[in-house]
């Protein structure tokens, strides 16, 4: 298995651990994109794990003196969200104090987010003069245009509380039985059947806007597949 710098990769059974060595959640560098590219090329093309589990999408202080990103960094970036967005199989975002910036919009391309109840939510580029990524367009799908706007105009750090009222945590613990939590989270979500949960969270994406008469030939399709594999 290949060795990474910014990433450790730890694999059990189905499940893909990734635990990001990135403290600075406004930094992005060639080194971890490139890295988290290998990442995605290693998942979709030899590992047979069908489930992803992020660690290391917090920290314990905010960053004291943000950088804004470049824009190349920018794209290559996105470019790994909608890979981990399309990947055939399941992740989880792990989140235990601050979650800001870089850390925020890969927890919001993640299926599922679990959060200890000491853990805060932001995203402050607005107020800095930049846009927050792409979660300009995916916080929305999550909380309605009227929070995420609040969200990102204001630059308001959001509880863990909040943020599951919000459809953003989609379980809260403390932070003693955050281990379990992530235990309990994974198991919930197996047995993963990945070209089914790929396709289910495709119609989801589209749904808000697709029509129904194109969104009912893609299920067709897919549906018969999906059956046609099913032990008779």
């Amino acid at each position: 298995m290949k060795q990474y710098t910014t990433i450790k990769l730890t694999e059990q059974d189905a499940i893909a651990n990734v635990n990001l060595l990135w403290p600075d959640s406004s930094r992005l560098n060639l080194v971890l994109l490139s890295e988290l590219i290998e990442l995605m090329d290693y998942l979709e093309d030899e590992s047979a794990c069908t489930l992803i589990v992020f660690q290391g999408l917090s920290t314990q202080q905010q960053s004291l003196n943000p950088t804004p990103p470049d824009i190349d960094h920018c794209s290559k970036w996105e470019k790994f969200l909608v890979r981990l967005e399309r990947l055939a199989g399941a992740s989880i975002a792990c989140i235990n104090g601050f979650c800001t910036r870089f850390h925020f919009q890969l927890a919001l391309a993640c299926d599922y987010r679990v959060a200890t109840t000491r853990s805060v939510f932001q995203a402050p580029e607005v107020k800095e003069g930049y846009l927050p990524g792409m979660s300009v367009f995916r916080l929305a799908k999550y909380t309605g245009i009227g929070h995420a706007r609040r969200l990102l105009f204001t630059g308001a750090q959001w509880s863990a509380a909040e943020a599951a009222g919000f459809g953003i945590v989609d379980r809260q613990c403390e932070a003693t039985t955050f281990e379990k939590a992530i235990q309990e989270s994974q198991e919930a979500l197996m047995p993963i059947h990945p070209k089914v949960l790929q396709n289910t969270r495709r119609l989801l994406n589209e749904s808000f806007a697709t029509s129904y008469e194109d969104a009912i030939g893609h299920f067709l399709a897919v549906q018969n597949l999906c059956l046609g594999k099913l032990p008779q």
